[in-house]
């Protein structure tokens, strides 16, 4: 089992939107604090991003690959102290005319944002930046590849696009989490660092694979072969919550997406998630999520109803 990808695949929601811009300097983006995450390519040029908050403006090379966490607004820009402009007028910005060569004051950007959402802590602990350089970038082939192909979807009108470009998404956000997982060291970078853990990593995939089983802190002590104590300790630590915990959330997690996706009944999906009554089932559910299975569901469907509406 995958955790990485499991918990990818469950939590991901909404379109991909992509935009591709060329500008010369003096420019500048900004991007509102908001439930997308975002990616960031520097395709050619430089630039500075600034984090919401303050801080020091952080330099951008080309070839490098940036990942800003939901909510945290920020502006990408050259030179630093430009004034910024939303970021949806500037992706639609073209220079009238061709590179020249040597040409130093054009930034080429490709920038795409995506919804996450869900109950998983994977979501929470995000690091508000992922920085990957472009010498980073080379040595990891899979990331190098797809970020290529991304450029090539996202630089004309391509038949397709709407199918590929979000899969493509996918594919980035798999590979530069990976990349960026591999290059910390041991027993950090929090939730994600748990997958370099065998022990914890371990257990991880027990709880991926069989999430309806009747887990118990000893018996997934058993599986990471780590005594019981010394188990809870490093999970809670490396996961940052207990065992259990973590059991229940991936249980709701689960649910909640067969709740979105499938037309099970909510007694169905409780069973399928390891609850062996609806009220059991109801109580960790709204207790996770806020909303009770059924409301959650029809509140869906209602977003559904007003996406796909014409007159909306």
């Amino acid at each position: 089992m995958d955790v990485l990808s499991d918990v990818l695949a469950s939590v991901r929601l909404g379109s991909a939107v992509i935009g591709r811009a060329r500008l010369r300097r003096p420019w500048g983006i900004s991007v509102d604090p908001m439930r997308n995450t975002a990616i960031h390519v520097v395709q050619g040029g430089e630039c500075w991003l600034r984090l919401a908050g303050g801080g020091e403006p952080i330099h951008l090379s080309e070839g490098d690959v940036i990942l800003v966490g939901s909510g945290v607004g920020h502006t990408l820009s050259d030179p630093p102290e430009a004034p910024a402009s939303p970021i949806g007028a500037m992706l639609s910005a073209r220079l009238s005319d061709e590179d020249r060569p040597g040409e130093h004051d054009v930034t080429t950007l490709l920038c795409a944002k995506y919804t996450m959402d869900g109950p998983h802590p994977m979501i929470s602990r995000l690091p508000p930046l992922i920085h990957l350089t472009r010498a980073q970038i080379a040595a990891n082939e899979p990331l190098r590849l797809a970020t290529e192909l991304l450029r090539v979807e996202a630089s004309g009108d391509l038949t397709g696009h709407d199918l590929v470009a979000p899969r493509l998404l996918d594919s980035v956000l798999v590979f530069l989490l990976r990349a960026w997982i591999e290059s910390q060291p041991l027993g950090t970078a929090g939730w994600f660092g748990a997958l370099r853990d065998k022990g914890v990593a371990q257990a991880l995939r027990l709880v991926h694979e069989r999430p309806a089983a009747p887990w118990t802190v000893a018996s997934l002590a058993a599986g990471a072969s780590q005594s019981r104590a010394t188990f809870a300790r490093r999970f809670t630590r490396l996961v940052g919550e207990p065992p259990l915990v973590y059991v229940t959330r991936w249980r709701i997690n689960l649910a909640a997406r067969a709740l979105r996706e499938t037309n099970r009944t909510i007694e169905e999906i409780g069973r399928a998630v390891g609850y062996e009554s609806s009220p059991s089932f109801s109580q960790a559910f709204t207790r996770l999520t806020g909303q009770a299975p059924g409301r959650y569901r029809r509140s869906l469907q209602l977003a559904d109803v007003k996406t796909n509406d014409p007159r909306a």
